[in-house]
């Protein structure tokens, strides 16, 4: 019995690890952010990525992104990123994203995301992919 008791114990109580305990659930990344290098996207629709919120989207590449379903796409680049095919691709920006290499850049945006340095972009919703902060989206 004492056996029995002392086992329970022993797997209820949580292990001492050393670490503190966390703050509470971090910030899941809902959107591959390669997903986002392929074209320009409303203060709205960069809301709505970084934040994870669908609501706030302007377009249908947007809530496709959100929604891993290629059938709201307004753009061939959606349909690729999606797809993982640059027969779809209507942009150099998207086959340098499918692709992995910034030769096929159109924009400096497209070089910003695969270079990983917010110094490339041209436009504030670049920026604020890159740093995690939707205070860049307008």
């Amino acid at each position: 019995m004492l056996a029995t008791l002392l086992l329970l114990v022993a797997f209820a109580a949580p292990p001492a690890t050393g670490l503190a305990p966390s703050d509470g659930p971090t910030l899941r990344q809902s959107v591959d952010l390669m997903r986002v290098g392929y074209r320009k996207w409303s203060p709205n629709d960069c809301k709505a990525l970084l934040r994870g919120s669908d609501s706030y989207c302007d377009t249908g590449d947007c809530k496709a992104l959100l929604r891993n379903s290629d059938s709201y796409c307004d753009t061939g680049d959606c349909k690729a990123i999606l797809r993982k095919s640059d027969s779809y691709c209507d942009s150099g920006d998207c086959k340098a994203i499918l692709r992995n290499s910034d030769s096929y850049c159109d924009t400096g945006d497209c070089k910003a995301y695969l270079r990983g340095s917010d110094s490339y972009c041209d436009t504030n919703p670049c920026k604020a992919f890159l740093r995690g902060s939707d205070s860049y989206c307008n």
